[in-house]
């Protein structure tokens, strides 16, 4: 099975021995931030609960034919740091990206469609074919982004790296550019594509990259900037750019924790820790003591204060606890006899070579936004993968996977539990995407469905957020977690810290060196 790992040696030894660093929680932040500790020499042991490594960035065989392979919760690549991936040697390790391009395609109501291309030329032709009026704004509403992502990751430092800007920082960074700023912290995503753009087809297509994650609909504020998180990357050299793993996005963890293994660190899976013992280690699910002089929480800071004995700062809990977490996303990952059609798709089309969004509107997506609020479970916004349209190595010889996130979906049903309508609504996410390919059910095979609770029970995960946190601006930035708390070693290196939630890597390395340079301090 793919990223299991057993116990490199009996727990009694590794309790015997006293560790620099103890990693709690093998995801690939933890991992990543275990390479780094080890490689500076470090001794540094990392602690898996799961048999399986990568948290939600692992891979799974959950059909009855163990050549369906399945990225369960992480589907695409687009943030991972090209920083780690060098100074880690990721890809002698195996990593392979394949780019998406389109990067998206959608269809409309009216029989129409468009699929937007990283060749900028490309997309405003196909702009120009769809909406003739709406080339110029397009174009200024990708220069926008664009240059957003210029000043902040490619200017005078990447913000990424190290310790969050706080907002005079950005500002400054930002040279005054009052819209930018606005689009970092203040703007909805349906105020700036409406701004910009005039085609409701058009603004169908876009709206949707504001929401990705977030409990938050179109039209409230902030959105803006959860679509300047997700392009704010770089695949292979091209900025904003997505792609596939050859082999799932699990290879992404599998490599990491190679990189980490063979520095020096020890990853132990299968090892649940009880409690966090500030300034002397863990305490095992099996009674035993991990003595160490800091304890480096992949976990989210919920689950991470909730380990913790003593020493947790009142302060500290309170910000924790108000700490937004709930996701508002199903995912149905789906084995396919065959691709589904889509009708919408022009005959020289390959929609399942983009990321397809489906949606019906701005304001459909609000008010499915708005019912979940109520308790009502409202799928109606999806997004698609299709991995086997570009890597045939995670399917059966003639089969395919489609994996569906769908918003939005409350953690907690107004009506009925999750373990009486999971298939229920999985089914209406189904039927939204059978609007525009009716013959999707069809197709179907086999399929999982995760709701939040899922997540959160099978991954550790709060809420079944997998960016530990709304990615809203009022919880990025110098509003996000830094690595350091004020627990007595006590420090973090997932999502919830900064620069935010999907496959980064790079808050693992900020936290690695923090650690370190604490470390040091102290010595």
């Amino acid at each position: 099975m793919f990223g299991q790992v057993g116990l490199p040696a009996p727990i009694s030894e590794l309790a015997a021995a006293h560790w620099d660093v103890v990693v709690v929680g093998g995801g690939h932040n933890g991992l990543t931030a275990a390479a780094y500790l080890a490689r500076g020499g470090r001794s540094v042991l990392v602690l898996e609960r799961r048999t399986r490594l990568g948290g939600a960035c692992t891979l799974e065989q959950p059909f009855p034919d163990p050549a369906w392979i399945v990225s369960p919760c992480a589907y695409s690549v687009g943030l991972l740091h090209p920083m780690v991936v060098d100074e880690l040697g990721l890809r002698r390790r195996g990593y392979r990206v394949q780019l998406v391009d389109p990067h998206m395609w959608c269809p409309f109501e009216d029989g129409t469609s468009i699929a937007l291309w990283d060749d900028s030329a490309r997309s405003a032709a196909a702009v120009a074919e769809l909406a003739p009026g709406d080339v110029e704004g397009y174009e200024a509403y990708e220069a926008l982004f664009d240059r957003i992502r210029r000043a902040l990751r490619h200017g005078r430092r990447d913000t990424w790296v190290g310790d969050a800007p706080d907002r005079a920082e950005v500002e400054e960074l930002l040279a005054g550019d009052t819209e930018a700023i606005d689009v970092v912290f203040e703007a909805s995503i349906a105020e700036v594509v409406e701004h910009y753009v005039r085609d409701e087809r058009l603004r169908t297509a876009l709206h949707g990259q504001g929401i990705i994650g977030t409990w938050a609909g179109p039209r409230d504020p902030g959105t803006a900037g959860v679509h300047l998180m997700h392009a704010s990357g770089s695949v292979e050299g091209r900025q904003g750019a997505w792609g596939y793993v050859d082999g799932g996005m699990g290879r992404v963890s599998f490599a990491l924790a190679d990189a980490a293994m063979e520095a020096g660190a020890v990853v132990a899976a299968g090892v649940p820790v009880a409690a966090v013992l500030p300034g002397e280690g863990v305490r095992l699910e099996s009674g035993e003591m991990i003595r160490a002089r800091a304890v480096v929480s992949n976990a989210d800071p919920k689950r991470t204060v909730a380990l913790c004995q003593h020493g947790v700062p009142d302060a500290f809990a309170r910000r924790v606890g108000s700490w937004r977490s709930e996701s508002p996303v199903l995912k149905v990952n789906c084995a396919l006899s065959r691709l589904p059609r889509f009708p919408a798709a022009r005959p020289d089309a390959q929609p399942h070579r983009a990321m397809v969004t489906i949606s019906t509107g701005v304001d459909a997506t609000q008010a499915a936004y708005e019912a979940s609020r109520r308790g009502e479970p409202g799928p109606a916004w999806c997004e698609l993968y299709f991995q086997s349209a570009y890597d045939p190595s995670v399917v059966p010889e003639g089969g395919h996977v489609m994996s569906v996130f769908a918003q939005y979906v409350p953690f907690e049903l107004a009506t009925g539990t999750w373990e009486q309508r999971r298939q229920e609504i999985a089914d209406l996410a189904l039927a939204s995407v059978g609007r525009f390919a009716p013959d999707v059910a069809d197709t179907i095979v086999h399929r999982e469905v995760l709701a939040p609770p899922d997540v959160q029970e099978r991954i550790g995960l709060t809420g079944g957020h997998i960016f530990q946190g709304e990615c809203l601006p009022d919880q990025m930035w110098q509003n996000r977690f830094g690595p350091k708390t004020p627990i007595p070693g006590v420090y973090l290196c997932g999502a919830c810290t900064h620069p935010g939630g999907s496959v980064m890597a790079i808050n693992g390395r900020n936290a690695a060196m923090v650690v370190e340079r604490d470390l040091q301090s102290r010595a």
